[in-house]
């Protein structure tokens, strides 16, 4: 046995609803979880009681292959202390189950009183119990603590926490919020629900991979879809309305933010990041998304893609209201065909169910089996990221998005004007294009299997003459779905392929690890070794790809990630202007 990682997760969570304690375990050859859960189990005790706490407490665990994740439930007050009790007890654990001696509870028994004299906060216990009385959200952290949400929160300093009879809970009260996940598709999703929401008159705090942003102010730049991010947006007291992009990462790393919330959109559910954290298959992959949809309050309203089987079984186990979209009009492109979709859409329609699709052109949405219960909301070739309806993955964006604001009750204009005065500027990174010198640069960020297939679609419908493709992956991922990657690029005919190394995100993996797999891929299936290229930089694959490029040629940048340096670049080589 071997420990992993250790850590808290400090909101709901893939495990339960509550927060915990982890520890996450590799076995050995021969071991078994029974094993691993018993040593564990029992040096736990053995610290716990050593320092006044009851030794016996109920163990959440789950199973994975190689593996497995010990938690159990812990005061947030003291949970750091918990997490170091719980990493201590694995690691006696394992040592026990190596034949050696179990670890000597000194010095770290010390540690723990420590921690847990400095962090005792019985105000606080105290605050978290009369919050749930009255059903007021509470958000924690190390530093600071909120009760509310939005222009209906107050935040407290540590060290300055009322005591719950010192608390205005009347002026209390929480915020519409909207969680997005997804495999794909969430950053345009959050962004465009987003513009839907102002446009409808309200000030929508925003988290996503692009950033926080508070109205039209950018807070902060970069990757935000954590649960710190949801803390920063949920406690600014000029927020009407939080959108909040939710990734795998932030939900196994922390848990969620917030203990519910009024409305999710899952998008899709499909291979990205399998292996990490203990999720090594689709249907874990589901659990964790799943995540999202069950914080969804009894009366507010999940919204699911009924082309994706995962999602189409998690319906069923859901206490709240859901709402299928699906395009039924683009072609198949995962598990769960337009067939499979259009019955799903069907069967909940006859249900009396919410639904968004495409029919014809447009996106309808309905309510029940009637034809005099559905509205076309507008026409797809109106949404500017459709690009006339050849981005059929945006095309399903579009329609998760309308289905979401109609839960929110947004009025139907201002989804409308939502939906057709988001454009590309709107989107930066996702379905980018520039014309710089005749020649055509896409700057999207698909980067695993599903995503990169969409966007070939999408520039297999817009290319004219000679396509370069610029690609990369990080460590992380699987020489299979690096393999599967090259197959779509390689399905695309392009005459070039560029790899890069993102050198940031090697996880593990040895310099030129990657670009040499994407090599031997692309070269197995019949790529001209003169056509592959490895590259240092975005900008060094584009000032590659422009040498020799003629008027009519397409780029397509994939995994874009320098934006700044890859704006600066096209300015400098041309007009830069969007087509």
């Amino acid at each position: 046995m071997q420990l992993v990682d250790a850590r808290r997760l400090t909101g709901p969570n893939h495990l339960a609803r509550t927060p915990l304690v982890i520890v996450e375990i590799a076995l050995d050859a021969g071991e078994t979880v029974e094993r691993a859960l018993s040593a564990y189990r029992r040096e736990l005790s053995r610290m716990r009681e050593a320092v006044g706490f009851l030794g016996d407490v109920a163990i959440v665990e789950r199973r994975h292959r190689g593996g497995a994740v010990f938690g159990y439930e812990a005061p947030i007050d003291v949970m750091l202390a918990c997490a170091e009790m719980s990493e201590w007890a694995a690691l006696s654990a394992a040592a026990v189950l190596s034949g050696a001696e179990a670890l000597s509870l000194e010095p770290k028994r010390a540690e723990i009183e420590a921690l847990l004299a400095r962090d005792r906060n019985p105000a606080l216990a105290a605050l978290v119990v009369e919050a749930r009385k009255h059903a007021i959200p509470l958000l924690w952290d190390d530093a600071v603590l909120s009760l509310g949400s939005g222009r209906r929160s107050r935040t407290f300093a540590e060290g300055e926490i009322p005591e719950p009879s010192a608390v205005a809970w009347d002026q209390l009260g929480a915020i519409p919020t909207v969680l997005v996940t997804g495999t794909n598709g969430k950053t345009t999703s959050s962004r465009l629900l987003a513009r839907v929401a102002t446009e409808a008159g309200l000030r929508v705090g925003a988290t996503s991979t692009g950033g926080i942003t508070v109205g039209s102010e950018l807070l902060e730049d970069g990757d935000w879809t954590g649960p710190g991010a949801a803390r920063i947006v949920l406690r600014r007291p000029d927020v009407e309305l939080a959108v909040l992009e939710t990734a795998r990462g932030g939900i196994l790393r922390r848990g969620l933010a917030i203990d519910t919330c009024d409305a999710a959109l899952v998008t899709n559910v499909s291979d990205d990041h399998l292996g990490l954290y203990g999720i090594d298959d689709i249907a874990a992959m589901a659990e964790v998304k799943g995540v999202v949809a069950r914080a969804v309050r009894a009366e507010g309203t999940v919204v699911l893609n009924a082309r994706d089987p995962q999602l189409v079984a998690l319906a069923g186990e859901l206490g709240c209201k859901v709402t299928f979209f699906a395009d039924l009009e683009g072609a198949p492109d995962h598990a769960g065909d337009i067939d499979v979709a259009a019955r799903v859409i069907a069967e909940h329609r006859a249900r009396g169910g919410r639904v968004v699709f495409t029919r014809a052109g447009a996106i309808v949405a309905a309510v029940g089996a009637s034809p005099a219960a559905e509205q076309v909301v507008v026409r797809v070739d109106a949404v500017p990221i459709t690009f006339g309806g050849a981005a059929r993955y945006n095309v399903e964006n579009a329609a998760g998005v309308v289905a979401v604001a109609d839960a929110l009750a947004l009025p139907r204009a201002a989804i409308v004007r939502g939906l057709c005065g988001f454009a590309m500027h709107d989107n930066p990174g996702r379905g980018q294009i520039v014309e710089v010198d005749g020649v055509t640069v896409l700057l999207d960020f698909g980067h695993n299997p599903e995503g990169v297939r969409a966007v070939m679609k999408l520039v297999g419908s817009l290319r004219k003459q000679r396509l370069t493709i610029v690609t990369g992956s990080p460590g992380d991922r699987t020489d299979e779905e690096i393999s599967d990657v090259a197959r779509i690029l390689h399905a695309a005919k392009p005459d070039r392929v560029l790899v890069r190394e993102l050198g940031d995100y090697l996880r593990g993996r040895a310099l030129g690890d990657v670009p040499a797999l994407y090599r031997r891929s692309l070269l197995d299936l019949g790529l001209a070794p003169d056509a592959f290229e490895v590259v240092a930089s975005e900008v060094d694959a584009l000032a590659r790809a422009f040498d020799g490029a003629a008027p009519g040629d397409f780029i397509a940048v994939l995994v874009h990630l320098d934006h700044a340096e890859v704006h600066a670049f096209l300015a400098a080589r041309g007009s830069g202007k969007t087509p």
